[in-house]
């Protein structure tokens, strides 16, 4: 093993592999700063989308659950109604019209594109934040804690409809931590 890395050593010159790795430094750091920054950015907006796509789940769960209360008593309603049994109940919504999927779709275009305008807005707001040499830059910051309570607030709504309780409580949580932010 001693003698492969001391081959592998011997061959590599010191003095090129800086001199390679120094060349148009400030270009390569430019690059990994944007290259970066558009990493954090897409990894926020697929956080999102991820936290909408939930949402439209439990919106189907909540349409479910209409369905099955329309469907049965109160009492088997009462016995039996459970999030487990509105997953399951949801291809019947969908199939009796409960769950419009065009509604669906088009909400969520809607809502990805205006997301992605936010995002991006307060990423340049930030931009010229720093810009201007200002010592904080919260926009950014500001709008993914707005979209995501939001969504989150939107989530604990339709599993509350449905008759989870305690998503009541944590929307309750949730909205006077967005209120704080305000």
């Amino acid at each position: 093993m001693k003698d492969i890395l001391k081959e592998v050593f011997s061959k590599i010159e010191v003095t090129n592999t800086l001199k390679s790795v120094t060349d148009k430094g400030v270009e390569k750091l430019a690059a990994s700063a944007v290259g970066a920054t558009l990493l954090d950015i897409g990894t926020i907006f697929l956080l999102l989308m991820l936290l909408e796509i939930i949402d439209i789940f439990t919106a189907c769960v909540y349409q479910a659950s209409l369905l099955y209360k329309a469907t049965y008593d109160k009492q088997i309603v009462e016995k039996h109604g459970s999030l487990l049994t509105y997953i399951r109940y949801i291809w019947q919504a969908h199939h009796w019209r409960y769950v419009d999927s065009y509604a669906l779709r088009d909400g969520f275009c809607s809502k990805t594109i205006i997301y992605s305008l936010l995002l991006i807005t307060g990423f340049l707001i930030d931009l010229v934040l720093k810009i201007s040499h200002s010592p904080i830059q919260p926009a950014l910051v500001v709008v993914c804690c707005v979209l995501s309570i939001t969504e989150g607030i939107s989530i604990c709504e339709n599993l509350d409809s449905s008759g989870i309780k305690i998503a009541g409580e944590i929307r309750a949580l949730l909205q006077k931590r967005k209120e704080g932010i305000k």
